[in-house]
């Protein structure tokens, strides 16, 4: 009996380092969701985005279809159902996109990244309920895998980043009417995967943060804008293990963006705080689900903290993580079980109820979920332990 007792002590504290605390620190809560409304999609829906596309004030829902090679567009009714999609064709193997005004005619627009094609494809608004894709294709390197767009030469036209599996990110310039020009690399310091924007040092300029994984060097790299579309590539800071998604998050509530990252083979998130100064500091690694692959970031219970959740695409669950508001979170995570491997995620209000909702695509049902609050009081957080 000793030696069992001398063993768990011994491994408490690698539990502990692992993100994986003991079992008596936290009661389980019950789910915080349920799920209201399932939308039949394209083959294998991934990637998800969520806007007010039309401009009526609801916010509606564009998904990839990487099975069929499509996007469907859900215009959204405002009491959270949605009309049936309209579907359009892309390129080969769709895996992501980002909404930005290409055209600066005040409807947001689409740019979609194909990974077999190696291609982005600009999908203009036509302002009455479609989209209608741009003759021109843009190839911004060997192997894309995300994208992001912003401006970056402030110019009041969208930019896009994209990373390149061989330790590059391209920059293409917008020239207006959704037309860009050739692809500028900067060079990484590993393999790119998740990009998010926004300005982290504090000077004014639109900034990429790159999550880096596969061989060689992994974590979290900024690219500090400069306001003329050029970049310095920062040092790199530690962001968990093979990080392949990252989300902007103020974990600490000091005004500062934060970063969360998530490892799908970990089954781990990581927070990567900003200090403010042009540096980061990576907190431990802390339990997301089995496989987790997409991350959104918003205040789900209400409490003013910021909260995350994380699609776990082989335990068919999302996981809510609430935010304490110092930079940790409330272990264990809240999990809602969905249809069969869950990918993308998108956040918003889409029942006007002025509590966040949550869309999950289902890839192997071929299903979009909506999931609205439950109306249950917030339950008592657990303490830290």
């Amino acid at each position: 009996m000793r030696k069992y007792l001398r063993l768990g002590l011994l491994l408490l504290p690698l539990l502990m380092l692992w993100g994986c605390p003991p079992s008596q620190s936290a009661k389980k809560m019950p789910p915080l969701f349920i799920i209201t409304n399932a939308l039949d999609t394209g083959k294998e829906p991934s990637f998800l985005v969520t806007k007010d596309f039309d401009l009526d004030k609801n916010l509606d829902l564009v998904v990839l279809n990487s099975g069929d090679h499509t996007f469907s567009y859900f215009r959204g009714n405002g009491d959270g159902s949605f009309k049936d999609p309209v579907v359009f064709k892309t390129g080969a193997d769709p895996i992501c996109i980002t909404v930005a005004d290409f055209n600066t005619d005040g409807f947001p627009d689409l740019a979609e990244l194909n990974y077999r094609d190696q291609s982005v494809q600009i999908f203009l608004n036509t302002g009455h309920g479609g989209f209608k894709s741009m003759g021109e294709v843009l190839h911004p390197g060997k192997i894309p895998i995300n994208l992001v767009a912003g401006d970056f030469n402030e110019d009041g036209i969208p930019d896009l980043a994209v990373s390149l599996r061989y330790h590059k990110v391209a920059i293409l310039i917008g020239k207006g009417a959704g037309y860009f020009n050739d692809p500028v690399t900067v060079p990484m310091r590993g393999q790119p995967t998740g990009l998010v924007i926004d300005d982290y040092n504090g000077d004014q300029h639109t900034d990429v943060a790159v999550a880096l994984a596969g061989s060689g060097n992994v974590g979290v790299q900024i690219l500090w804008g400069k306001g003329d579309g050029q970049f310095e590539p920062s040092q790199l800071f530690r962001g968990g293990g093979q990080p392949l998604t990252i989300v902007n998050i103020d974990a600490n509530g000091d005004g500062w963006t934060d970063l969360v990252t998530s490892s799908n083979s970990l089954h781990a998130m990581t927070t990567v705080m900003n200090n403010g100064d042009g540096t980061f500091k990576s907190l431990r690694d802390f339990a997301a689900g089995e496989f987790p692959k997409f991350v959104a970031a918003s205040d789900f219970d209400g409490d003013g903290n910021v909260d995350l959740v994380v699609s776990n695409a082989t335990q068919d669950t999302i996981a809510v993580t609430l935010g304490r508001g110092d930079g940790t979170f409330v272990y264990p995570p809240v999990n809602h079980y969905v249809d069969e491997y869950p990918q993308g995620i998108a956040v918003g209000d889409f029942n006007k109820d002025n509590l966040m909702d949550i869309a999950v695509s289902c890839r192997d049902k071929n299903l979009l979920l909506i999931l609205t609050k439950k109306n249950l009081q917030r339950a008592s957080l657990p303490t830290a332990s």
